[in-house]
């Protein structure tokens, strides 16, 4: 995943030829019953979740089973067969998401008048999501090494921990929706952590599989945080450092100090 290449480091007022570690950047070309549908730029590992996940996200799959085959063996292309004609139109009905890599999805993705209410009684405590988010910015040693990804874990009810890691913060997302479709795991009453901002799409692909928590390491956007208050989600922001940021949700956050007035 990791490339080694030599650069010039100025520091100190000095220029110093040093050896440096860089992401390596993969396209992955996905296919639908033959057709191509769209170009990732990815990490080149756990195609076969991203596909899933992505897919699952697009609507074109409802669950894992309307899969029927998935080829990644060279890489490069990935091929999927699903069990019905998935739409393939890259151009209509689309939307220029706020990913890095500047991808796109159908426009009925954002149609959240759908959403269920979440009624999870999940809760936890202020001491848990920083022990949560610690541990979580310990887990990415692509991260240390390269700076240069976004990670994303799932803590589920019972305590199975899915962490996956790409440079894109989406994709991250998708490795993990594809990874609990794929094995079959209820993911509902989850909680998702990512180092990445939260915008609209991200909290609609969590909240449309029943994650009642999301906590980022970074920000969230206005349109994730109305998403998320008119849904009952619990969003937090801003979570690294033994503080975090309540955007919704807060009856769900237990011992959380009282706002100042």
């Amino acid at each position: 995943m990791i490339n080694k290449i030599d650069i010039i480091k100025y520091a100190n007022n000095k220029l110093s030829a040093q050896e440096d570690a860089v992401i390596k950047e993969h396209r992955a070309n996905i296919f639908v019953n033959g057709e191509h549908y769209i170009s990732l730029m990815c990490l080149p590992q756990y195609l076969d979740e991203l596909a899933v996940g992505f897919l699952f996200a697009e609507k074109v799959i409802s669950s894992y089973a309307d899969v029927v085959k998935i080829d990644a063996a060279d890489a490069e292309n990935i091929f999927v067969t699903v069990s019905h004609s998935a739409d393939t139109s890259k151009t209509v009905n689309r939307a220029i998401v706020s990913g890095f890599t500047q991808g796109s999805v159908n426009l009925p993705f954002f149609d959240c008048g759908n959403l269920p209410l979440l009624n999870s009684r999940l809760n936890i405590s202020a001491d848990e999501v920083i022990k949560m988010t610690a541990l979580f910015n310990q887990r990415s040693e692509l991260f240390r090494q390269t700076g240069a990804v976004h990670s994303c874990s799932l803590i589920l009810p019972d305590g199975t921990n899915l962490f996956y890691e790409d440079i894109g913060r989406h994709n991250a997302v998708d490795k993990i929706i594809g990874k609990a479709l794929i094995a079959g795991l209820d993911i509902k009453n989850s909680i998702l952590l990512t180092s990445g901002r939260i915008s609209s799409e991200i909290l609609i692909k969590a909240a449309g599989l029943g994650i009642p928590i999301i906590i980022s390491t970074s920000a969230p956007t206005s349109m994730a945080v109305e998403i998320a208050r008119k849904i009952n989600l619990t969003l937090l922001g801003f979570a690294r450092g033994g503080r975090f940021n309540i955007y919704a949700g807060e009856s769900r956050i237990r011992a959380a100090a009282q706002p100042e007035c």
